[in-house]
């Protein structure tokens, strides 16, 4: 779902989103996964439809000597090398930075997005670039857990522990660059990641969960089926979790999608901003027309809100802002 390119270049998204697949397009863990075991991390990246498959193993060793990268350690969900490219930082410490979680990796056999498999460091450096130029404001993009070189598994993705140690790289990226608070959005995937994160973190000063299925549970009943497309019953259901007395007094969300998305229903979107809402947390819930065959596509969307948010832009005004159309 997510794509590599200079965020100028919003036209080529049309086509080259629709081929890297979406959220609830993967296909479930296979004997093939479990019977090969992890890929060897390296440094330069491996992009390979079979690592996404199979998941990263890497040492701590490994994970420290290597670059753009953090060793995020939990208490229960486990250890893994994740990868991320920054920039729009300098020498001194950085009071806020935009994080960007990217949507799911396609993993179809022989239907690998080719975007992604030609990806490398350097034109993730590239993007990460453009962005925080585009922005004007410190930018960061994360490799989710057995993606972009990260170790992890992909397979497990929707369940609680990749969000948790998705925090706990967080964790090491604030220490790192003195960072004080976070603006985070992600597009479908990495939507439920941003959700999971709002109960999870009390730095969070802005969040925008874009196309992302907040309830993955009622994603799947609505596609008529008894569990996830990951083939575990026992996603986390960040709506569920909500508490005002966890978040950031400043926090503001913003629920970005497209009610006629047909890989992310409407309905498990918006319980998210209903959840909110209950909880009195400031929340807006934006439609925008999303790209793609399934109308789901709204990653650039998600980064342009995150930059107002992150400016201080009013409520208000990013909602007539956003009233004049989000696309793509």
């Amino acid at each position: 779902m997510h794509q590599i390119l200079h965020p100028k270049g919003f036209n080529k998204i049309l086509v080259m989103w629709a081929m890297w697949g979406v959220a609830g397009a993967l296909l479930a863990p296979t004997a093939s996964h479990a019977q090969f075991g992890r890929a060897e991390f390296s440094d330069a990246g491996d992009f390979s439809e079979s690592t996404i498959m199979r998941g990263v193993r890497a040492t701590q060793a490994q994970c420290e000597a290597a670059a753009n990268t953090v060793w995020a350690a939990t208490a229960s969900s486990g250890t893994e090398c994740i990868k991320y490219w920054k920039a729009g930082f300098s020498d001194q410490p950085v009071k806020r930075a935009i994080v960007f979680f990217h949507g799911d990796i396609f993993v179809g056999v022989g239907k690998t997005s080719r975007t992604y498999l030609d990806l490398d460091n350097a034109r993730l450096q590239k993007n990460a670039e453009d962005w925080a130029r585009w922005l004007g404001m410190p930018y960061i993009f994360i490799g989710r857990p057995g993606t972009h070189g990260s170790s992890g598994d992909h397979m497990q993705r929707r369940r609680i522990d990749e969000s948790v140690i998705i925090s706990a790289a967080l964790d090491e990226i604030k220490k790192r660059h003195g960072i004080e608070e976070w603006v985070i959005t992600g597009q479908s995937g990495g939507g439920h990641v941003t959700s999971s994160l709002i109960t999870e973190r009390a730095d969070i000063v802005c969040a925008i969960p874009t196309s992302a299925p907040s309830s993955p549970r009622i994603r799947w009943e609505m596609m008529g089926r008894s569990k996830d497309t990951t083939n575990y019953a026992d996603s986390y259901e960040p709506w569920k979790f909500v508490a005002k007395e966890k978040v950031n007094p400043k926090l503001r969300v913003f629920v970005l999608g497209n009610p006629n998305d047909k890989n992310v229903f409407w309905p498990s979107q918006t319980v998210m901003a209903d959840a909110l809402q209950k909880a009195q947390i400031p929340v807006q819930v934006l439609q925008g027309e999303g790209v793609g065959p399934d109308a789901h596509s709204l990653q650039n969307s998600a980064r342009i809100l995150a930059g107002w948010c992150a400016k201080d832009v009013g409520t208000e005004e990013m909602v007539a802002r956003a009233g004049k159309g989000l696309k793509g």
